[in-house]
């Protein structure tokens, strides 16, 4: 059973492991290019007044890794008293490479799941800072607004399609992990192949495109996305 995955390049390789070990053929074709911005004189104010902050929220690895180098330019030790906050696992694996200790929720790793985190509930009079790409959701920074926080979000990459993408021959399952992804690679699912998406929202983007077989895997986690494969034929 081919499976192919469509993490940007550098992301993908624990997924294609763990694939591999349980029997399945995996191949790798990013639907994304992640593209670093800039950091440009607005920004650097914005984190200069790191200390200012309440919470620093990274929506993704790409954005915890970006974000966290810049920061470091600019804050030799890292101001006390702030809130550094994960959208999950491998997001709060880049804040521990940075010696920080990260808070993200225990199940869920959207943005909802985030708004429950403890240090989120009391924020009148607080700043909250989101680091993200240049496009998303907005439902995290309108619900802390709501909420009385005064929030900035700064883009540090764009998602761009990647023009070499292509699927396998013979693919059986493409992985698609973010609704961005799934519009950079929708025109190119070939007949008979299924799609396993990262979660409800993802899965509802694809439905809305898609005929063939969905499969919804709990998150965007890999131990999920392959728990929501069929399980590999045993050899006779």
């Amino acid at each position: 059973m081919q499976i192919l995955v469509t993490r940007p390049a550098g992301q993908q390789q624990a997924l294609m492991d763990a694939l591999q070990k349980a029997g399945y053929q995996a191949a790798h074709s990013p639907a994304l290019v992640i593209e670093p911005l800039p950091v440009d004189g607005d920004t650097r104010r914005v984190l200069m007044d790191l200390d200012l902050f309440h919470a620093v929220f990274f929506a993704s690895a790409n954005a915890a890794r970006l974000a966290l180098t810049a920061m470091a330019d600019l804050w030799p030790q890292w101001p006390v008293g702030v809130h550094w906050l994960a959208v999950g696992r491998a997001t709060a694996a880049e804040l521990e490479a940075w010696h920080l200790q990260g808070e993200r929720p225990e199940q869920g790793f959207n943005s909802e799941a985030v708004l429950a985190l403890p240090s989120l509930q009391d924020l009148t009079e607080k700043k909250v800072l989101i680091c993200r790409g240049d496009s998303g959701r907005e439902l995290l920074a309108n619900t802390l607004t709501d909420r009385g926080a005064e929030v900035t979000a700064l883009p540090f990459y764009r998602r761009l399609p990647n023009p070499h993408f292509q699927v396998p021959a013979g693919c059986d399952w493409i992985m698609v992990t973010s609704v961005d992804s799934w519009r950079a690679l929708s025109d190119y699912v070939p007949a008979g192949c299924g799609i396993v998406a990262a979660g409800e929202r993802v899965a509802e983007a694809v439905a809305g495109q898609f005929g063939g077989e969905i499969r919804v895997a709990a998150s965007a986690h890999d131990e999920d996305m392959q728990s929501a494969l069929p399980v590999v034929p045993e050899q006779t």
